[in-house]
């Protein structure tokens, strides 16, 4: 027999679930609705408008169904914070494989006029900042890790960032040399460390140079090997003008 709903509002949404799981499947539609509101806030947070009968709005309710399921009370404590988790990751995919990305979540106030500062304004934003437009805290935070992994830091690249643009153009021509380059590669990931003897070989630069500039090489081939799509955006420009 079914549950009367009034009686579920002093329950949890992880006793539902658990209830849900044990065969009362008519509570997934419970949580649905009772959620909504909840549903709706995180979107519209996301999205910078009222998230009502968005595409957004939709990504977003079939991410809460999809929380249910995968939902696991063993490694979350929270079945809200782990649906939000979920809907912000789907709906983030939706809006980078959407064509509304470029016209209706614009990053142009991210930018420096001549696009010169990429890595102080990248290493300076909150994530808090992107919340109204797009929630890339993702990003900042796999970009930190992956510096962090060869003793890298936001600070580090505001500090050691190329003044000049030849120099610029210089880092990213050997950072793109070495994102396509398997061997080499492998070889920068595995060791931690420039492989400054081959790119010796391949360009004619002295070893000074690249040793001033490991730390700013290194961040670039990151962002050209890594699925950071926005971030990637940021050097484009650069990316554009070397071979």
């Amino acid at each position: 027999m079914q549950t009367n709903l009034a009686e579920n509002y002093t329950s949890s949404a992880e006793e539902i679930i658990e209830r849900l799981r044990n065969g009362e499947e008519h509570l997934r539609g419970y949580l649905l609705e009772n959620y909504r509101g909840y549903i709706l806030s995180i979107v519209a947070k996301i999205i910078g408008k009222q998230a009502q009968s968005t595409d957004e709005f939709s990504v977003a309710l079939q991410a809460f169904n999809e929380a249910i399921d995968r939902y696991d009370a063993e490694k979350n404590d929270s079945f809200l914070a782990f649906s939000g988790m979920v809907i912000n990751r789907r709906i983030i995919d939706h809006v980078r494989k959407s064509s509304k990305f470029s016209s209706e979540y614009p990053f142009t106030y991210f930018e420096a006029n001549d696009n010169e500062h990429y890595i102080e304004k990248i290493a300076s934003q909150e994530p808090s900042v992107f919340t109204h437009k797009m929630e890339i805290q993702e990003e900042i935070m796999e970009f930190k890790n992956n510096l962090k992994s060869f003793g890298i830091s936001f600070d580090d690249l505001v500090k050691l960032s190329p003044k000049h643009m030849d120099t610029k153009l210089m880092c990213v021509s050997v950072a793109k040399k070495l994102s396509e380059n398997s061997n080499l590669s492998e070889k920068l990931l595995r060791d931690k460390k420039l492989p400054i003897t081959e790119i010796l070989t391949s360009f004619s630069l002295n070893r000074k140079t690249i040793e001033n500039h490991r730390k700013f090489i290194i961040a670039l081939f990151l962002i050209m090997k890594s699925d950071m799509e926005i971030i990637k955006g940021y050097i484009g420009f650069l990316v554009k003008g070397v071979q």
